[in-house]
């Protein structure tokens, strides 16, 4: 079982599409007066929530400006299927409270029968996400200690990793089970486009000790259109290697001053997907950024972003 959050209802919503390795999207109907584009999604990353709600940390209170991200998610019309959240959901070292606090501030989403699929990161802990979200924990992991998904949807399959290998230190891991569940994954749904998501960005030593490894893989499976990562705390899309690279900005603090925080809002097609970056600083010159994907593109001559030392 991945690490999925339902909607939430007054009765209990029992997803059990859940059971299995893919998770099939379908609209709650107690969600069917609200109207919901099926090919929608909100990438978030880096959110960095702790129990000190009205803590601050370089400038930037974290709670305040994930509560201000899910309340622009809510005002979206047609509402999105899904959000996908790559990573650091917590503080620095994964408190219970920490998680607690998260809980709180995104119970509007569930609210409204938007479901939240997450990754952990490197300042996550899985023991204690577990223990706040205790209807996520796997009773039969498909990988051993990690917590890895596929969610299907129409245009696209989404392949959801995870690289957290030790909390509170930078790299990160996928390891060989992981890397042949992946494999097999890839293989079993090779029908349609496959956008792999995780939290490292894969250059650098902070990043993930294993891409190459990760990025051969890739390279063998062809339906495989983008790399879906945050960490770096930047907002990005390059193009390399025949993959759309795309670095998913924080909601909390930056490492440089000229990067913005927010969220990404992407339509998926069949043969590409529209990302536009929402920039929680409106007056950001990057706020409203439109980058279009397409699948069959050609390489742009650039790299995926390098992590910061202690990202």
């Amino acid at each position: 079982m991945p690490i999925h959050l339902p909607p939430l209802t007054r009765r209990r919503f029992l997803a059990g599409a859940l059971a299995g390795a893919g998770v099939l999207l379908n609209r709650p109907a107690f969600c069917a007066d609200t109207p919901t584009d099926p090919n929608r999604w909100v990438l978030l990353s880096d959110l960095h929530i702790w129990e000190r709600r009205n803590g601050e940390r370089r400038g930037v209170k974290p709670a305040e400006h994930l509560a201000q991200a899910v309340k622009e998610v809510l005002a979206l019309a047609p509402r999105p299927v899904g959000i996908i959240v790559s990573g650091d959901c917590a503080y620095l070292t994964g408190e219970r409270a920490d998680y607690a606090v998260l809980a709180d501030l995104i119970k509007p989403l569930r609210e409204a029968g938007i479901p939240l699929h997450m990754v952990l990161g490197n300042h996550d802990h899985r023991e204690n996400f577990w223990a706040a979200f205790p209807e996520t924990k796997p009773q039969q992991p498909q990988v051993s200690d990690k917590s890895v998904a596929v969610v299907e949807t129409g245009h696209a399959n989404w392949f959801l990793l995870d690289s957290l290998e030790k909390t509170d230190a930078t790299p990160g891991l996928l390891g060989k089970e992981q890397l042949e569940w992946l494999a097999k994954a890839l293989s079993a749904r090779a029908d349609k486009p496959a956008l792999v998501v995780g939290h490292h960005n894969l250059a650098g030593p902070a990043g993930l000790r294993d891409a190459e490894d990760l990025l051969k893989l890739i390279a063998d499976h062809k339906q495989v259109k983008a790399y879906v990562y945050g960490h770096t705390h930047q907002w990005g899309v390059v193009r390399q290697r025949g993959i759309h690279f795309v670095n998913v900005p924080t909601t909390a603090w930056v490492f440089a001053k000229e990067q913005p925080q927010g969220w990404v809002d992407v339509t998926l097609r069949k043969e590409g997907a529209t990302l536009v970056h929402n920039a929680l600083d409106k007056q950001h010159p990057k706020h409203g950024e439109r980058v279009e994907l397409s699948w069959n593109q050609a390489d742009a001559p650039a790299k995926p972003a390098a992590a910061k030392a202690g990202a």
